[in-house]
């Protein structure tokens, strides 16, 4: 089994339009940002999760929504680019 679309929030910064996506499979979750399908930097946005909880309680913490905002920032931060130069 692959990573499932857990969800996709649009997001726009300096007139570009993004989608952070939120991936998981049995014990992980993957935050990444894209811009027309493809990610947008190395960035990956990962937390592992013990076999022992359930990772669609997990899905739903406010948590999840402070990764998705860490993704925005790489965006308009210009994180990536700042680690390439």
């Amino acid at each position: 089994m692959g990573m499932l679309l857990y969800k996709k929030v649009p997001y726009s910064f300096a007139e570009s339009d993004y989608e952070i996506k939120v991936f998981y499979d049995n014990n992980t979750i993957n935050i990444v940002a894209f811009k027309n399908h493809y990610p947008v930097n190395g960035f990956r946005h990962q937390i592992k999760i013990s076999k022992n909880l359930v990772i669609k309680e997990i899905l739903q913490q406010k948590v999840i929504d402070e990764f998705i905002e860490i993704c925005k920032r790489d965006i308009s931060e210009k994180r990536w680019e700042r680690l390439i130069q």
